[in-house]
């Protein structure tokens, strides 16, 4: 989520005027989603991007505990802040619900401006935590997605893709010759075409679903979702020649920078499969090793047949 953009709220309660109550209350401030039920509110939670959840303790069917320990369960909303509002004065209830992953605990009758203070103060802790993250996920120096971020991200779709038998594919881009270009221009020149690569990157790869990463020293990569070979090799095709005609201005004096780019895409298998994400980077490695082999400034893509012979994967 945009840290700009308006936090969504999820309401789960099974009584009508509760629900309309809580809405009422919170729609000022924030984008309400509504559920009189667990199964309901868990459906909503996979087709809308909740960032704060207000949940009934006791409802017909799924019980509040119940729909806890799903989303607990879930690898997409188990980070999402859970509050109970309840009519119970058990502490027992109390206890358990926070043993279990709830964030805070609210008596039904309540005061609007006591829920506004609360979920307010829980948004924003949750709005702190995204920040920390997302700096520790950013490259300092060209502010793309760093090493640690890939290999949470490609862990992310790889499963997906598996989920879904569809195409993942990865691009790993080497700038050519970078040690020469830092012993002719300097370091400090060098950071200059690193930032100049990434933001060219970024700016090539525009598709919402795609990403991209520096994986280290001069060495950039970027994950492509739903993409087979075919849309992967333009993809590199593009951003090796955009890159190629964005020369870097030293001291007055335009210098042109190539990169060499390995490419390819497979569906992976859930369950048992030789196939592995380290086995695919690995592939994709080796592929920009050939292009670079083979005379730099060029894409070297292994295609889907290619990459299940035997030679492909050793």
């Amino acid at each position: 989520m945009d840290l700009n953009e308006q936090s969504c709220v999820l309401i789960i309660d099974d009584d009508p005027l509760m629900l309309g109550a809580l809405s009422s209350i919170l729609s000022p401030h924030y984008l309400i989603k509504a559920a009189r039920s667990g199964e309901t509110g868990l459906l909503l939670t996979e087709k809308y991007d909740i960032d704060l959840i207000l949940l009934d303790l006791v409802m017909k069917g799924m019980s509040g505990y119940e729909v806890l320990e799903k989303l607990k369960a879930n690898e997409k909303t188990k980070h999402i802040p859970v509050i109970f509002i309840t009519g119970s004065d058990s502490q027992t209830d109390e206890k358990k619900a926070l043993e279990n992953g709830a964030v805070d605990f609210i008596r039904k009758p309540f005061e609007a401006s006591i829920v506004t203070l609360r979920v307010g103060i829980h948004l924003k802790l949750l709005n702190q935590m995204r920040t920390i993250e997302r700096f520790s996920l950013t490259d300092g120096l060209t502010s793309v997605n760093n090493r640690r971020c890939f290999d949470k991200q490609i862990e992310l779709e790889w499963n997906r893709a598996a989920r879904n038998s569809s195409w993942i594919s990865l691009l790993m881009l080497d700038i050519d010759n970078f040690k020469q270009f830092n012993d002719t221009y300097g370091h400090m020149n060098g950071d200059i075409a690193l930032k100049t690569v990434a933001n060219t990157l970024k700016e090539t790869v525009q598709r919402g679903t795609d990403y991209v990463f520096r994986w280290g020293g001069e060495e950039f990569a970027a994950i492509l979702p739903e993409t087979p070979i075919e849309g992967a090799k333009i993809v590199a095709e593009k951003i090796r020649t955009c890159i190629n005609e964005t020369p870097i201005v030293i001291c007055n004096k335009q210098v042109d920078v190539t990169i060499s780019v390995g490419a390819s895409s497979i569906i992976p298998k859930p369950g048992s499969y030789p196939f592995t994400i380290e086995k695919f980077c690995d592939v994709v490695d080796r592929s920009l090793y050939k292009a670079k082999q083979l005379g730099r400034n060029r894409v070297q893509a292994i295609t889907y047949d290619d990459f299940m012979t035997k030679e492909s994967i050793m």
